[in-house]
């Protein structure tokens, strides 16, 4: 309780000094999609203020049924946002070395998960961030098999390095309509 207690007074000093105002459209035209580890924020390591960009996580940065249909929500808002225009959004897949979920990949660690969660180990092998190049592309690849996400959406890769805080693009940007 004592952390949660901290957590909302730091709200508070935060509130003191906010501005607000700010547009539901962000500054920028570019996603980042990265994964929940508390060591890799996305505000810190790019510089992102608030008002932004769209930032959005989850455990592995892995592309899931949620994030396809997170990615055609956006950008349906953001074609309504802007009078039916098609929108020019772009997204940044960013994973990270000494990621948890590339434990995935170990078959005793599935097999526990499975035992625990009620899942098929199969699921957990999905998962893995073993291979952090390979994955970006596969989920790269899934995005432009996906009937939720548009051809249009520019994608890219990269992987973030814990140790030295430096952003290595694995994957250039390119349109979903153009392939991986």
């Amino acid at each position: 309780m004592a952390d949660l207690q901290n957590l909302i007074e730091r709200n508070r000093q935060f509130a003191d000094q906010y501005e607000g105002n700010l547009s539901i459209i962000p500054r920028f035209s570019t996603m980042v999609f990265t994964c929940v580890d508390a060591r890799i924020d996305p505000a810190h390591f790019l510089g992102l203020g608030l008002g932004d960009a769209l930032v959005f996580r989850n455990a592995g940065a892995r592309v899931t049924n949620d994030v396809e249909l997170e990615l055609g929500i956006l950008w349906t808002l953001a074609s309504r946002l802007s009078g039916g225009a098609l929108p020019s959004l772009a997204l940044a897949i960013i994973q990270h070395t000494d990621c948890g979920y590339e434990r995935l990949a170990n078959p005793e660690l599935q097999q526990a998960l499975s035992r625990n969660l009620g899942v098929d180990k199969a699921e957990f092998g999905a998962l893995a961030n073993a291979d952090h190049p390979e994955t970006i592309r596969k989920d790269i690849e899934r995005l432009h098999r996906s009937p939720l996400v548009p051809n249009e959406l520019v994608v890219s890769g990269h992987l973030y390095n814990v140790t030295d805080g430096l952003l290595q693009e694995v994957v250039a940007p390119a349109p979903l309509q153009s392939g991986t």
